[in-house]
């Protein structure tokens, strides 16, 4: 009897066993998982801990790394506030890569545009949507698309748009002219030969309006400019105040215990 059970004692002995080292390892792994989850969050403190304001190149290339790594949205957050110091460190030589770098990254279609506009700004070249400036030939080729379109002539309107790149400015101000250049080469393409003109008194005095906007460029009155921009938020930056354009305090630059702060 004593040698029928013994191998049933040491099978439950040998479960018992088993279940104790894998309860063990179960426990391990559950204390060393804070850990691990902790050294990934701070991956980048030693890299952050090394950045100095005198040299704003390295915010944007960790900027870049952490971008493309980032898995959290903490780590989003640090991409931005790492492009956002390399702008407001040195907006002249790498203001317009901060900027794009934060347009690639945004959060929303609105702080997307804004980056965007402020690319330009910092360029040197202007916000963008406020510069439609066509040349010559290439509007007057437009006002006569918009024209025969008024006139519901649309196979006329769609050859004209081929002359002088006038549907390249078709494609800027389609939104205001149509609902979308898409909308408006659409609608030429469906008029019938012969056809009646617009009926759409709006649709006519918008046309009208876009082509008075463009004409009158950089002179035009506000009520026209908001016809050409189709009501359009305006795009505020004011690079006279460097922690509203960027988001971040350039004078809190250095990276310590997990923060920025303003001690070197």
């Amino acid at each position: 009897m004593t040698h029928a059970m013994h191998p049933q004692r040491f099978f439950t002995m040998r479960s018992v066993l088993l279940l104790s080292v894998a309860m063990l390892l179960s426990t391990t792994l559950a204390l060393a998982s804070p850990r691990v989850q902790q050294a990934a969050s701070s991956r980048w403190e030693v890299r952050l801990a090394r950045l100095d304001p005198v040299r704003p190149m390295d915010y944007l290339d960790l900027g870049e790394e952490v971008a493309d790594a980032a898995t959290t949205e903490d780590e989003r957050i640090l991409a931005r506030e790492l492009f956002g110091l390399a702008g407001a460190l040195d907006a002249a030589r790498l203001g317009r890569s901060a900027m794009l770098a934060l347009a690639s990254v945004a959060t929303d279609d609105a702080e997307r545009a804004r980056a965007t506009a402020g690319a330009e700004l910092v360029g040197g070249k202007g916000i963008e949507r406020r510069d439609i400036a066509p040349e010559p030939a290439q509007l007057e080729s437009l006002a006569r698309a918009i024209s025969y379109h008024r006139r519901g002539e649309g196979r006329k309107a769609l050859n004209v748009l081929k002359q002088d790149n006038s549907d390249a400015l078709l494609e800027r101000v389609g939104e205001a002219l149509a609902g979308g250049a898409d909308v408006f080469r659409s609608e030429c393409a469906n008029m019938p030969t012969g056809g009646p003109p617009l009926s759409d008194e709006s649709m006519v005095v918008q046309g009208m309006l876009v082509e008075l906007a463009l004409r009158s460029g950089d002179l035009r009155a506000p009520g026209v400019d908001l016809a050409l921009y189709n009501d359009e938020p305006l795009i505020e930056i004011d690079l006279s105040d460097p922690q509203s354009t960027w988001r971040v305090d350039p004078a809190r630059a250095w990276w310590r215990n997990g923060k920025w702060s303003g001690n070197s």
